[in-house]
């Protein structure tokens, strides 16, 4: 304290690039839905480093990247060209038109790739319906992501079609003016941006984000399938099983890596629009369920929902959370957790347990508990070899 003052000193720390952009998360959710395999397309301006930053996510995973700029192609570059090929049918060599399909796809095909459909708003007629294939079939082990200039900002600007729409996670470009202006002071040497990527368990995540959009749609049925009474909103995200089911995707992604609340709003707007995107949020947060971290803290804090379908996801977000930063003291509070939600759901509880220890850390030796009330809830397991 500084004497007769009353205030408290304040240490300033300078923040680095990098940090400030981990802060921000730019551009969190573009990244996030392609590696999810939701196809995201961002609108931004030219010039403004969206396909540049595509191929640096490419470089720092390690995979091929290729990029198809859609003002420049033809259909048959998304879709294969005809030929015709020997084929057995019926036990008799017949003759059939076959797909030859360009070297790009084929490298995305037996390569883990990036994949990067430039000027998306300059497809149209067929060529965004050979897009849209490739948008919805998705090519294994590639992620793939979209780009362009707004409709009104793009050369030939067309609007896209509602069945392109409803299969994207459309977001706004988020210019990293951090690294733009390091580039500047660096001989335009550009740094990368920050990017998250997915743990392999990613989809574990999914559970509870699929229960709480359950429940949502039973008490809104008129959002589970919305499409758009003015044909001319069906160019942006609406609601639909398919758009809900891909939030249930990000949503779990998200959570995965630790992503800001406002990454995940952008996710869930991205693909069901903002008006039912925001109503859904809304419902959640009435919904109060626990923080996993602050349960992790402080497991006695423990209250269940009446619910049995939230107190699930509760206990889901908690082993979820520990996957994600495991060690033996957060495991015992796990433990500690589930013996408090044996009180409140002893059918939950008990079948909550056998998951607990498959995700003991490896090489940690559980504490011994003692006391009736533990032997009365069967939480005590054998841990002999």
């Amino acid at each position: 304290m500084v004497k007769g003052s009353g205030t408290r000193l304040r240490v300033f720390k300078m923040v680095t690039r990098k940090e400030k952009q981990l802060q921000q998360q730019v551009n969190w959710a573009y990244w996030i839905a392609g590696q999810a395999y939701v196809v995201p397309l961002c609108l931004g301006g030219p010039g403004t480093a969206k396909s540049a930053s595509c191929a640096a996510l490419a470089k720092a995973a390690g995979r091929n990247y290729e990029a198809y700029f859609l003002d420049q192609e033809v259909p048959e570059n998304l879709g294969g060209y005809k030929a015709i090929r020997p084929r057995e049918i019926g036990g008799v060599h017949r003759d059939v038109m076959a797909s030859i399909h360009d070297e790009r796809f084929l490298r995305c095909t037996y390569e883990p790739s990036v994949l990067l459909m430039d000027e998306l708003t300059n497809a149209g007629g067929l060529l965004q319906a050979s897009a849209l294939k490739v948008v919805n079939d998705g090519i294994p082990g590639t992620w793939i992501f979209a780009a362009a200039n707004p409709p009104e900002q793009a050369s030939n600007g067309t609007d896209l079609t509602p069945p392109m729409v409803n299969r994207l996670c459309v977001l706004d470009w988020e210019l990293d003016k951090f690294s733009i202006l390091d580039g500047w002071r660096n001989g335009l040497n550009f740094p990368d941006p920050c990017f998250p990527l997915l743990p392999e368990n990613w989809k574990e995540f999914h559970g509870r984000w699929g229960v709480l959009l359950a429940k949502f749609v039973e008490f809104f049925p008129q959002l589970f399938n919305a499409f758009p009474k003015d044909l001319a909103q069906a160019c942006n995200p609406y609601p639909t099983p398919r758009s809900w089911t891909n939030c249930i995707k990000l949503l779990g992604a998200a959570e995965s890596v630790n992503a800001s609340p406002e990454t995940s709003s952008k996710l869930i707007y991205g693909c069901v629009g903002q008006p039912a995107g925001s109503q859904f949020l809304e419902w959640v947060e009435k919904q109060d369920l626990p923080d996993p971290e602050e349960l992790l803290a402080n497991p006695s804090s423990l209250k269940l929902p009446s619910r049995g379908d939230l107190a699930v996801a509760v206990m889901a977000s908690v082993f979820n959370r520990l996957r994600d930063e495991n060690s033996g003291d957060r495991w015992e509070a796990a433990r500690d957790i589930l013996e408090c939600a044996y009180g409140q759901f002893p059918e939950i509880a008990t079948a909550a347990e056998g998951g607990l220890w498959k995700i003991k850390p490896q090489d940690y030796s559980p504490k011994k508990r003692e006391g009736d009330s533990l032997k009365k809830r069967n939480l005590e397991r054998v841990t002999a070899g």
